[in-house]
């Protein structure tokens, strides 16, 4: 009998055209600034991709290396890791879904086949909290021109975020 696997979801609406969206994902330079510490992407199906960026533990950083598997201009930024480093039971392939809506777009970040054992729930937990943390760096960015690298954030705290700037 296979495992069982589940997968991890984020989802967010982005008050931002679904090309601005697109661009902010495999742009090496936008990715350093809402994002990562350095990167480095050829935005083109089986291009590769390097990013690093910090855990929040001073002078820690992780690195991980992939190749887009599936880039649809707008609508969708797919990737497999293939790092040696990728700890073991983080499954290799995400995709950011981008779905255009009145007033700007519907992002969905799926980090597919973690595996569902007990054993492995905290990893998901902390897989989901990084990946929500992306999202919202995202969304925060995009929409309030904001970046907020040094934090881990929530959607909520996004959203509480862009708010404050238009007061």
């Amino acid at each position: 009998m296979p495992a069982r696997t589940v997968d991890i979801r984020v989802t967010a609406f982005v008050k931002s055209q679904p090309e601005q969206v697109y661009r902010a994902l495999t742009s090496a330079r936008e990715l350093c600034v809402w994002w990562l510490d350095r990167a480095e992407t050829e935005a083109r199906n089986m291009g590769r991709l390097r990013m690093v960026w910090s855990d929040g533990v001073k002078g820690s950083s992780n690195e991980a290396t992939g190749v887009f598997v599936d880039l649809e201009p707008g609508r969708k930024v797919a990737f497999i890791w293939d790092s040696p480093p990728r700890p073991r039971g983080i499954p290799a392939l995400v995709t950011f879904h981008i779905e255009a809506k009145p007033r700007g777009a519907q992002v969905t970040l799926v980090h597919a086949g973690f595996s569902a054992a007990p054993s492995r729930q905290k990893l998901l937990s902390s897989c989901r909290i990084g990946w929500e943390d992306c999202v919202a760096k995202l969304k925060l960015y995009l929409e309030a021109g904001k970046t907020c690298k040094a934090e881990r954030l929530t959607l909520l705290d996004a959203e509480r975020l862009r708010r404050a700037r238009r007061r």
